[in-house]
């Protein structure tokens, strides 16, 4: 081969390796592109199955109520304390119940297969920031440009709903408070009425007729029967509570300034039971004005110091207990504090366990307990405080019978007794 061969041919071969360079620099960057939008695409198409999971488990959840989805995240560690809308709630827990079926349908990486470098963690979480960000703008995606602008103009709309709403809120707050006061002076007057300081002017209003009887003043016992004529009150008094109940002067019910929850008082005068002469039970209720279904925020109620032996709520039980092991023979004398039932366990309201210890099935358990505690103070605030007299006599429970009789089907054949008559079955003879 002569020199000039020689060159030509090595000449040709850096050629050649320089196009193969060329090749492999072209081809590098086009490649990561290609991947980088193919990751984009399935995050995308992640986000929108995840989002329509999401609409589907919330359709089921629609149907729950608020205290069982508020049990059920809190169960899971998820804060709601800043919630205010049922919606709120129906949406956590649909997202919960997907990523945890998600959770459950991943296969568990094994050792060699788990990420082993830095670079790959911060890859996943990138990966995992992008499903994010995809699933959050699911909803804009899909839409044509044309159409996500009058959907913006709809959230203006719907923005300044809500304004008009905060404002309609805090005038219906300064309503309540206005007629509230109006209210009072009837309340105080009932009051005085019930404990006797009226006796003299009433009797004088009727002459002769009405005058008290020997030693007696007032209406004795008026709050304990008004509450014992109340379905929902009745089952909580017990015959212990009976006589302590008698020491009632008066209840009092006053709504938050922002209308965000209320606060029940109960007035007794000095007795034999405890030494508190007023008990309190508040509700912090986020939507109090609203017709949704409540939003328990927090519930407070009272320490009752009981007397010496007067307790009403536990009892004390002495037991004799025997040794075991280096004791064994031996016995002690122990006593056990023993729970019993009362209407005053109505100021010591259910209590929260830590996250950690709360399965489902207590979570289900406290669902029962804040819904019945909620429906007894509600009884308190809307019925027997505005209406205590009528439950005293018997006449509200009377009109709610009417009421319910008047919207019943009776089968063909058979006629509504008229309104006003007693049902002939709940007749004495």
């Amino acid at each position: 081969m002569t020199q000039g061969e020689a060159a030509a041919q090595a000449a040709g071969v850096e050629a050649a390796t320089g196009k193969d360079k060329a090749a492999d620099t072209t081809t590098g960057p086009n490649t990561a592109t290609t991947d980088h939008s193919s990751s984009e695409e399935q995050a995308i198409d992640h986000a929108k199955s995840f989002e329509e999971m999401v609409r589907a488990e919330m359709e089921n959840a629609k149907g729950m109520k608020i205290s069982e989805l508020k049990m059920k995240l809190m169960a899971k560690g998820v804060l709601t304390s800043t919630f205010c809308e049922k919606s709120e709630f129906v949406r956590a827990y649909a997202e919960l119940v997907v990523k945890e079926s998600e959770q459950q349908q991943q296969p568990t990486l094994s050792p060699a297969s788990a990420p082993l470098s830095n670079g790959s963690n911060a890859a996943s979480e990138e990966t995992d920031e992008e499903d994010s960000e995809a699933a959050d703008n699911d909803g804009e995606e899909k839409w044509p440009l044309h159409v996500r602008h009058r959907l913006d103009k709809l959230r203006e709309m719907n923005d300044e709903r809500e304004e008009m709403m905060k404002a309609y809120l805090a005038e219906r707050a300064k309503l309540e408070a206005k007629y509230q006061q109006l209210f009072r002076p009837l309340y105080e007057k009932r009051k005085d009425i019930v404990l006797g300081k009226m006796d003299e002017e009433i009797a004088k209003e009727n002459g002769s007729e009405g005058t008290t009887g020997e030693g007696e003043r007032g209406i004795p016992q008026f709050w304990v029967v008004a509450l014992s004529q109340m379905p929902v009150t009745c089952e909580l008094i017990t015959e212990q509570d009976v006589d302590c109940l008698g020491y009632l002067e008066d209840i009092t019910c006053t709504d938050y300034e922002n209308g965000e929850g209320f606060k029940l008082e109960f007035h007794f005068a000095s007795n034999d039971y405890f030494e508190n002469s007023v008990l309190t039970k508040s509700y912090d209720v986020p939507n109090f004005l609203l017709a949704d279904e409540p939003i328990l925020k927090n519930v407070e109620g009272c320490e009752i110091q009981w007397k010496p032996g007067k307790c009403l709520t536990f009892v004390e039980v002495t037991k004799q207990q025997r040794g075991k092991g280096k004791n064994a023979g031996q016995t002690r004398t122990i006593t056990k504090k023993e729970r019993t039932e009362s209407f005053f366990h109505f100021f010591t309201p259910p209590k929260m366990p830590s996250l950690e210890s709360m399965d489902e099935q207590e979570a289900t358990r406290l669902e029962a307990a804040f819904d019945q505690d909620y429906d007894v103070a509600q009884a308190f605030r809307s019925h027997i405080v505005p209406k205590a007299v009528m439950w005293f006599a018997g006449d509200a429970m009377e009109k709610e019978m009417e009421a319910a009789m008047e919207g019943m089907e009776w089968p063909p054949g058979v006629t509504a007794p008229p309104s006003g008559e007693e049902n002939p079955e709940c007749k004495q003879s």
